[in-house]
């Protein structure tokens, strides 16, 4: 029987998620294998089949695992997750993986119409790169920020964190404000993420603004959303809600 402290205040259900969780993390169970069934799990732990279920019904919802009918419950591909402001490439390699970026276009750009109301400048850089982990194109990120902005920059810098690039002009993000919305997988997208499949894709829309109140850039992006996960956190603010 493996190890559970049913005299700890840590509930049950938790200590056996939390030990399914380092499994995982360990490579006991890998990406795509199934694990153990519930009558299994029972016993190995000497818990509840009610214990294991909701053990795992809250690594299905926290995208660690995932159900099959008839089949079984499975680890799923790790993905990105988004919780605060936070360069892509540092959650990556928070996540124990190597980003690597590719630059498709950067040019010098009249400011776009749809975004002339909240750019006042007359030109801007536009930055056009696919985020990629592994073998997978996990985001295409177009970005809009003021040429006056940046001083110099170039593609070979914008292989990098664009995080660190504006840490050293002096910039840093406060917070952000986004509109998220789904997007329908097309031909054009197929060939944008190398794939033959019809995946799920999120668009997310963010102005993101400094501590002193200025929007400092634009981004329009495009992200798997079968390998990232895009949290939000709403707050109750008092006299802001009735």
């Amino acid at each position: 029987m493996l190890s559970i402290d049913k005299n700890s205040p840590i509930p049950v259900y938790y200590q056996l998620k939390e030990d399914i969780k380092g499994k995982i993390s360990k490579g006991f169970w890998k990406a795509g294998q199934c694990i153990d069934s519930e009558r299994e799990l029972s016993e190995q732990y000497g818990v509840s089949r009610m214990t294991v279920r909701q053990a795992l019904g809250e690594l299905v919802q926290e995208g660690v695992l995932h159900r099959e009918k008839g089949k079984g419950t499975f680890v799923c591909e790790p993905k990105v997750k988004q919780t605060d402001i936070m360069s892509f490439s540092e959650m990556v390699r928070k996540m124990g993986l190597t980003p690597r970026t590719e630059v498709r276009d950067f040019e010098k750009v009249l400011t776009p119409e749809h975004i002339a109301d909240l750019i006042p400048f007359e030109e801007v850089y536009k930055i056009d790169r696919l985020r990629i982990v592994g073998e997978d194109v996990i985001a295409n990120e177009i970005i809009y920020i003021p040429c006056d902005y940046c001083g110099y920059i170039n593609a070979d810098k914008l292989k990098h964190s664009f995080y660190d690039i504006l840490k050293d002009y002096g910039y840093v993000v406060d917070h952000s404000e986004a509109s998220i919305q789904a997007v329908l997988m097309d031909e054009e997208y197929k060939k944008l993420f190398n794939t033959n499949k019809k995946l799920p894709l999120i668009k997310v829309f963010s102005k993101n603004i400094t501590n002193e109140g200025r929007l400092l850039f634009i981004e329009e992006s495009i992200y798997r959303s079968d390998k990232y996960i895009f949290e939000v956190n709403i707050f109750r603010r008092e006299g802001k809600i009735r």
